[in-house]
């Protein structure tokens, strides 16, 4: 008989909690982001494209990209902002003097100094055409 009592008063409890709910529940599932390089090889001096979709319109994206040159580190940075069909498509210009390699191209959503990463695309620069 105490295990009925307490299984009862669980459940009034339980549905007291929800009609005393006032907010709709919210779905937060959210579409699946695509992004993707125009082409994973590249020549040093040259540009390429990221493109992405299924970002909220407005939404602030980045696209970084760290390399090395003969005797120093670089970096090579933009920011874009989702259109309204939530589509970003952003040019980066890899500099002349990248030494040919494997490299990582960074992909983040948010406002300068509160970036999140979501996704590592990978580049190989080659040396550049004189």
């Amino acid at each position: 008989m105490k295990k009925l009592v307490i299984v009862i008063l669980t459940a009034l409890l339980l549905v007291a909690t929800v009609v005393g709910c006032q907010q709709e529940p919210q779905l937060t599932a959210t579409p699946s982001l695509v992004i993707m390089v125009e082409s994973n090889i590249v020549e040093a001096g040259s540009s390429f494209m990221v493109s992405g979709s299924n970002f909220k319109s407005g939404e602030q994206v980045w696209v970084h990209l760290e390399y090395r040159a003969s005797d120093w580190r670089g970096a090579v940075e933009g920011c874009g902002e989702a259109d309204e069909e939530g589509s970003i498509h952003a040019m980066i210009r890899i500099p002349e003097d990248v030494l040919p390699g494997n490299y990582e191209v960074e992909i983040y959503i948010g406002k300068l100094y509160e970036k999140e990463l979501i996704a590592t695309l990978p580049i190989h620069v080659e040396a550049g055409g004189e």
